[in-house]
């Protein structure tokens, strides 16, 4: 994984974990809503696996989170930008 792609990682980690905080909900309870082993979800909200995309969705329906917040601009345009530079 690249540098910038790890910051981004950390960066949707640490939104999910604080949201989880905010809303005063366990690791454990957090899992067994999404349906996840407790044990993973703590490796991944702690970066030390990568969160599948399934788990981020799933992570952000039971937290009210809009999946397109986590989207930048510039993540756009960089991933753009790589895209047509053959075209």
């Amino acid at each position: 994984m690249g540098v910038q792609a790890k910051a981004e990682s950390e960066r949707v980690s640490a939104t999910v974990e604080a949201a989880r905080t905010l809303r005063g909900m366990s690791v454990a309870e957090l899992a067994r809503r999404i349906d996840a082993d407790r044990k993973r979800l703590w490796y991944v909200l702690n970066g030390q696996r990568e969160m599948r995309v399934d788990e981020f969705l799933k992570l952000c329906v039971a937290l009210r989170l809009d999946p397109r917040s986590f989207v930048s601009r510039k993540m756009v345009d960089d991933i753009g930008k790589r895209v047509f530079q053959d075209g």
